[in-house]
């Protein structure tokens, strides 16, 4: 019995630990794809911007009073293959992982405003995808 016991434990301990590096290497797989977003945005590289995407996903926001619905495949389609620098920041605030479901929280900074960007994400066949996004704009105080 004790044997079992204690078998039983190393099994249970082992299968925590895979888990939790499996969240962590998911979480890095998500930060992958948000920084195919962000770099490929800042660095006006469409190809790697779009990798991002699920093309048949949504981006939503809002527009005054008026909710504004967007395709990501439309989306991906304004970003021009520049290949030119924008002068930005970038940061990935936060990722969350819920099975084959994520969350990740964005901010973009100019020099008057930041976009707020949350991103919805699922893994698909071809690994993980932004499916939805949203984003707020907010402008930065002037003093």
């Amino acid at each position: 019995m004790k044997k079992f016991i204690l078998l039983f434990g190393c099994c249970l301990s082992l299968s925590l630990l895979s888990g939790a590096q499996t969240k962590e290497e998911e979480t890095e797989a998500i930060k992958t794809v948000c920084n195919y977003y962000l770099d490929g945005g800042t660095n006006g590289d469409s190809i790697m911007f779009s990798k991002a995407f699920s093309p048949s996903g949504q981006m939503q926001y809002m527009r005054n009073d008026t909710l504004v619905v967007v395709a990501l495949s439309d989306f991906m389609a304004r970003t021009r293959h520049t290949l030119k620098k924008s002068d930005r920041k970038t940061k990935i605030e936060s990722v969350e992982v819920y099975g084959n479901a994520a969350v990740a929280k964005l901010t973009i900074e100019y020099s008057t405003f930041y976009f707020h960007d949350i991103m919805s994400l699922l893994k698909t066949k071809e690994g993980w995808k932004i499916v939805g996004k949203i984003f707020y704009r907010e402008m930065k105080n002037s003093h």
